[in-house]
């Protein structure tokens, strides 16, 4: 899904490995979208209201706050429960995936990455996101 104008998807990631965020950004650019990167949960969680991510990529194994404890704190905030949370993650357990959709995560992206795989998940949840908000505004 190739975005372009000036309004480009904004997609938050969020890990605390350098090379992680930039290997995410790189592959989130190549599809036309505006790449936002965070280092921890806390930092997400505070930027996320100016950057309004149409989606979150978000990192499972940080210190201090893991990514099941943002993505619970982001389904919480009103502005943000909507908001499509992709764990990112390197883990095989099944356990933790389901942990992942308990928390309220949309979907997995597994380490190391698979650029086309990374691109067809974050496209299916903008592409999901703005036909939700295309029937909300019909509704309305």
């Amino acid at each position: 899904m190739e975005h372009t104008g000036s309004e480009k998807p904004r997609v938050l990631i969020v890990d605390d490995v350098e090379g992680q965020r930039f290997i995410l950004r790189n592959i989130i650019m190549e599809m036309g979208c505006q790449p936002v990167l965070a280092e921890s949960g806390a930092q997400a969680l505070k930027i996320f209201p100016r950057c309004a991510p149409q989606v979150v990529l978000l990192d499972v194994a940080m210190p201090q706050m893991d990514g099941y404890a943002v993505c619970r704190a982001l389904k919480e905030d009103p502005q943000a429960k909507d908001v499509p949370v992709l764990f990112v993650s390197g883990f095989e357990d099944e356990g933790e995936i389901v942990r992942g959709f308990e928390a309220g995560g949309a979907d997995i992206v597994r380490k190391p990455f698979i650029p086309e795989v990374v691109k067809a998940r974050v496209g299916l949840q903008l592409e999901l996101a703005a036909a939700r908000r295309e029937l909300a505004g019909k509704t309305a």
